[in-house]
């Protein structure tokens, strides 16, 4: 058993920081928009299991990893573009940023997310929460669907409305209640 030989820890801790990555990896993204948040929920899995691999723990190499996964004739202009920015960001000769640097993926997703999630679902998520209501007394049903949504269509900060919307959606009663 592993666990029973310290040395045997230490050969695992080894291999799973420099050596091969562990899981599945996400199926390769062809640009196609019904497929975009699986590839990035896929991705963000195999980035779990793999989170003490050298290769996800340095931003910039996580994102050339996960553009190693986005091929195709309709996504290799945007793959491309997207490694030569990094390339300029960490080359700089006057402000060169740090392959560590979490920035390298934050903007990564957000690019991503701009250029191949379905709109349309965002839209949706969001329409459903603000016309969402409580029926047939089932509070619990409600605040579950109602925090779905909120997570979905990324609205998780209380100052874009979420309380307004929450009381909205209860009957007036239970509504007033809440608020005193």
């Amino acid at each position: 058993m592993i666990g029973d030989n310290p040395d045997n820890d230490k050969e695992e801790q080894v291999k799973t920081s420099k050596g091969g990555l562990k899981g599945s990896p996400p199926t390769k993204f062809n640009g196609d928009r019904k497929t975009a948040k699986q590839f990035m929920n896929d991705f963000r899995a195999y980035r779990f299991l793999n989170r003490k691999n050298e290769t996800m723990k340095v931003a910039a190499n996580r994102v050339a990893l996960a553009l190693t996964f986005i091929k195709g004739e309709q996504v290799q202009d945007w793959a491309n573009s997207i490694m030569d920015l990094m390339e300029e960001r960490l080359d700089s000769r006057l402000n060169p940023m740090q392959e560590t640097n979490e920035y390298h993926w934050t903007s990564f997703k957000d690019t991503f997310r701009d250029a191949f999630t379905d709109t349309s679902e965002w839209e949706d998520t969001d329409n459903q929460l603000q016309n969402l209501k409580m029926t047939n007394g089932d509070l619990d049903k409600f605040i579950t669907h109602f925090n779905c949504l909120v997570i979905i269509s990324e609205r998780e900060d209380k100052t874009r409305g979420l309380v307004p919307l929450f009381k909205e959606g209860l009957p007036f009663s239970l509504a007033q209640a809440c608020m005193n």
